[in-house]
Parts: structure tokens; sequence; C-alpha cells
């Protein structure tokens, strides 16, 4: 510092070592220390650094995505044990106005087994942990970090993540005020840290969004298998104007009834899954629906099915419609007595003149009677026309859940057996439709209450 001018010392040129010496003390002594980085800090704020906390001060994140207990959560608290303690440092965080830190970039297994063991023993080894605080930037930050943390990890689960995703998706959202497409979202998880791409992105919301009965089962094949087909069928339902309403609640209806089977059957297993065969049984189920829905065969459905996945483009609604009403070459097998001979199937509602007026007066009661048709050919004695859009959108749920469930009972009564001569028997017997029918019913009572009662009504 000398050579470079830095001390002017009073003394003259020919001083001494020691008092050159003298004059360098003096100057280190007025030399201000290294600035206290925390020192105007506002109360509450935060910057990175080490510090030393109690574990009951700190809080487990509470969006965490994993919703399963850590599967290796014994070996981690043996290892805990053995060290007396954690070697290792806790990142945490606090939101703007809190008291109470929060573990940052996961860390709440470690986090969790420390408060218990400091409860169960007081042992000061278990007590204090070593923690990296870090400020607060947002809430999909620390979203983002938790997500790379169990990835990074390798112990997270398809559906764990999926809630992860569509969480950060609703935070980042919020943040920025706009909607968010699945690329941006790519994009903006990768600078967070993340590994996202569009397509797994994808698989991930629609598990989210529609497959939630059975997210802990799901895969990210499984998850894309049913996304695929959902996706076709969208197609052929948007080519026959079959309602959205109708096509979601339908589809909601099948997945609880096939989470209520696959629960029945065994218990959550490691890694949750769906077996090949399930899948394939949901894929088929899904096939099914949609032709009682757009009523035709299933064979056209498939058809369809396979000219959609395969053209190169979007294929025109003109040629999925005639893929669904051109009739197949698959020939239909004739009911017999059982002496070999072709069986008539007597028309069980077509005779009945006091239903097929009850029929008219619930058609029109929900604006339908134009999708219905008299059909002396059907078991039903009608057939149900696609729904036509209507002019205003007023009582629309009612009117879509009105022709579904109409739909159903023309095409339950097709059944052959005994017990289907009575539609409204074989309606009761598809459980897909029984939790339309309170509604409706009420819906349809309020129509009719204006209107006097003879003695034929009763």
């Amino acid at each position: 510092m000398e050579k470079r001018g830095k001390l002017q010392p009073q003394a003259s040129s020919n001083a001494t070592t020691g008092e050159r010496r003298a004059l360098l003390a003096q100057h280190s002594l007025a030399v201000k220390g290294p600035t206290n980085a925390a020192a105007d800090l506002q109360p509450g704020e935060d910057v990175d650094g080490w510090s030393l906390m109690r574990c009951m001060e700190i809080d487990c994140y509470d969006k965490n995505p994993r919703i399963r207990t850590n599967p290796r959560y014994a070996d981690i608290r043996a290892s805990i044990e053995s060290r007396g303690g954690l070697t290792e440092a806790l990142s945490v965080t606090r939101r703007p106005g809190a008291g109470r830190y929060m573990c940052y970039f996961g860390g709440n297994t470690r986090l969790q087994i420390m408060q218990e063991l400091w409860l169960e023993t007081h042992d000061p080894r278990y007590e204090w942990i070593h923690v990296v605080v870090r400020p607060w930037v947002s809430e999909s930050d620390v979203i983002a970090a938790h997500l790379a943390e169990n990835e990074n990890r390798g112990d997270i689960t398809f559906w764990e993540r999926g809630r992860g995703v569509a969480l950060l998706k609703s935070e980042l959202e919020c943040e920025l005020k706009r909607p968010l497409s699945l690329r941006e979202l790519a994009e903006r998880a990768r600078g967070c840290g993340l590994k996202l791409h569009g397509a797994t992105a994808a698989n991930l919301l629609f598990a989210v969004d529609y497959l939630a009965p059975i997210g802990p089962h799901l895969t990210h094949e499984s998850a894309g298998a049913i996304r695929s087909r959902f996706g076709c069928l969208e197609k052929l339902a948007d080519a026959i104007n079959l309602a959205p309403y109708v096509r979601k609640t339908a589809f909601d209806e099948l997945i609880a009834e096939v989470a209520t089977g696959i629960n029945a059957v065994r218990d959550m297993d490691e890694p949750p899954r769906l077996t090949k065969p399930e899948v394939e049984m949901i894929l088929s189920r899904m096939t099914a629906q949609f032709a009682a829905l757009a009523q035709c065969v299933q064979a056209a459905v498939e058809r369809a099915l396979v000219a959609v996945a395969g053209a190169e483009g979007q294929l025109a609604f003109a040629e999925i419609h005639r893929l669904l009403i051109e009739p197949t070459k698959e020939a239909v097998p004739e009911a017999t007595d059982g002496t070999g001979h072709a069986a008539r199937v007597p028309p069980a509602g077509r005779a009945d003149t006091r239903f097929s007026r009850r029929l008219g007066d619930f058609a029109a009661a929900f604006k339908l009677s134009d999708c219905i048709r008299q059909d002396a050919g059907r078991r039903a004695g009608f057939s149900v026309e696609p729904l036509r859009m209507p002019s205003d959108a007023s009582g629309e749920p009612e009117r879509h859940g009105a022709h579904r469930l109409l739909a159903q009972l023309a095409l339950s009564a097709e059944g052959g057996d005994g017990e289907a001569d009575d539609p409204v028997v074989a309606l009761l017997r598809h459980p897909a439709s029984w939790s339309l029918t309170r509604s409706l019913i009420d819906a349809y009572h309020r129509a009719c209450t204006e209107k006097p009662h003879t003695a034929e009504d009763n």
C-alpha cells in the first residue's frame, strides 16, 4: 500500500522502519470493517446465508406435491439416528409477512424425522438444524424447487408429479395474470430447474383434469393411451355436434365406475400402475360409451377412430359422419327361439300408448321433440336422433342430460332379455344413468305442474 501511494505518512522520507510500521498500524485501525449484509434489512426480510434453527421452528412445505410417505423413510431415519442428527443443511424460506420458515428445496422428510426424534427423546442433537436461508421469490419458485428435488431423487410418482405441475401452472398463471400454453409452461419450468416437455405436461395435466379417481394408479404410458383415445373421440363428437357437457359427464361417470372396480379388487401397489388389460378395458368402454351416445354401432366408431388416427391432417367432418352412419359389413346375428327359427321380439314400449304420451311430454318439457322419432321396429318403440343446437343456451345442462337419458332408454331396451321388455326397468339396470335421474325427474315435474291431471294419468 505504501508503494501504491495509498499511505501518505507524515514522517520525513528518512523515517526508520519502525516509524513506517507504526504508520501502517495506525492506518489499519482507521479502516472500516466489512459491512454487515443484514444491517439495512427491514424486519422480516431475508438474505442468503447460513443459520442455526430449532427444528420445531420450521414447517414442512404445505403445498408439497408428494402425497405418499417417502418409501425410504425408515432408511433416512436410521441414518439420521446413527449420525446423531443432520449432517447436511436444509434450505428454508418464508412467505412475505410470515413468522415461520418452511422447507424450500425438498427436505420435508428429513425435517419431519428430526421433529419426531426431538419430541421422542429431547436429545439436543435433534433440536437444532443447520439451514441455508433463501430469500422469498414466488410461490411458483418454491413449487418448482420441490418438484425438481423430488425428481432428482427419483422417488416421485406420475400422479404426484401431475399434481405438482398443475399447481405450478396455476401459480404461474396467477403471477402472470394470463393463461399459459403447454409450450410456455415447459419453458418456464425448465427455467426453474425442472425438466418438463410439452407432451409430458399434456399427459400430466390431462390426468389431473380427467382421471383423478384413478390418478394414483396412472403412469405416463397409461395416461397417454387414455388421453389419445379421448382426443380421437372428441374429434368424432365434434363432427356430429355431440354436446361437450354430455361427453364430459359421461366420461366422468365411466372413470368413477372404473376406479370403484379397480379399488375393490386390489390395494395400492408399489409403484402404482394400471395393468395393460385394465388400460385396454378402459379404452374399450370409452368406445362403447361413445357409440351409445352417438347412437351408432361400436364397429362404426372403431372404424372412424382408425381413420382419424391414421389421417395425415384433420379429417373432414363429413367423412367422419359418413364413417359413423354408414352400415358396417358385419352381419348382425338374428335372435332365435331355441329351435333354430327366428324369434320375433315384441316391442314392449310400442303398444303402450300411455308410455308414448309420457315420452312426448318429457321430450317437450326439455325441448327435445324434434329429436324423438316413433320407430315400430325398435323394442322401445322410438329412437333418439342427435341433439340439435338450440337458439339460446337457457336450461342447456338439463336439456343435454335429458337427451342422454332418452338415448340410453332407447338403447337399453334393445337388450333382448326378459327384464329389458320394460324400458324403465332396462334403464335402471344401468348405474351410469342414475346420477341424472333425480334432477331430470324434478325438472320434468316442475314443467308439468301447470298441466291438469286426468284419470288416465293415474
